[in-house]
């Protein structure tokens, strides 16, 4: 059976950024594969385009450039967010405006996004809300170790490639969804948002817990 839409594949795979001398960002070994589900845009696009047509037992290397991965860097993406978006009972969260920290929020839409701060002065806050590997290629070396039909249970589950290390497979209407209404147990993180639990449900990133 090849890989098309509608099927899952098991995979062992290594990606790197840039070259097969770049950094390595995810792998996963033939003894323990990564299922992945196509036509359901579930992964970076230059991914599922290249498997596509493949069948058990084949192996495939290829360069995917950064509009087929995770698009190119874009200044725009980088904004001043005013402090007072991170006052919490009337006090300032300091703790969270710390250069290189990543704080998810929302957009004027209502989305999600995770920026990371990369500045502090003295009335706002500077985050970049490029995806990590904006503007970066990708390496990927991958052995297709099986391939079946989709089923029900499948849908349910994530099944992007790079399965959280690059957030591909992020932003689908499931996770959104996920995002909006939560609850989980006290005392926790949240798993959707990353936020401590004096955070939930304060309106403070994209928290909806309950």
């Amino acid at each position: 059976m090849i890989i098309d839409n509608n099927t899952v594949a098991q995979l062992a795979y290594k990606i790197h950024v840039n070259s097969v001398d770049g950094e390595l960002i995810e792998f996963a070994d033939e003894s323990n594969p990564r299922s992945m589900i196509f036509g359901y845009e579930k992964m970076i696009p230059g991914f599922e385009t290249n498997m596509l047509g493949k069948s058990t037992g084949d192996t495939i290397e290829f360069n995917l450039n950064p509009d087929q991965a995770f698009g190119e860097y874009k200044s725009e993406l980088v904004i001043d967010v005013p402090k007072n978006a991170f006052v919490v009972d009337g006090e300032l969260r300091e703790d969270l405006l710390i250069i290189g920290n990543e704080i998810s929020m929302m957009d004027n839409q209502g989305n999600p996004a995770r920026g990371k701060v990369t500045n502090v002065n003295g009335e706002s806050v500077q985050m970049d809300f490029n995806h990590p590997l904006a503007g970066k290629s990708l390496f990927i070396a991958s052995k297709i170790m099986h391939v079946r039909p989709i089923t029900q249970e499948d849908l349910q589950s994530k099944g992007g490639c790079c399965g959280g290390s690059c957030g591909c497979g992020s932003g689908s209407e499931a996770e959104k969804t996920h995002a909006e209404g939560h609850t989980h147990e006290d005392g926790d993180d949240c798993q959707v948002c990353g936020n401590p639990p004096e955070l939930q449900g304060q309106g403070i990133g994209d928290c909806r817990c309950g």
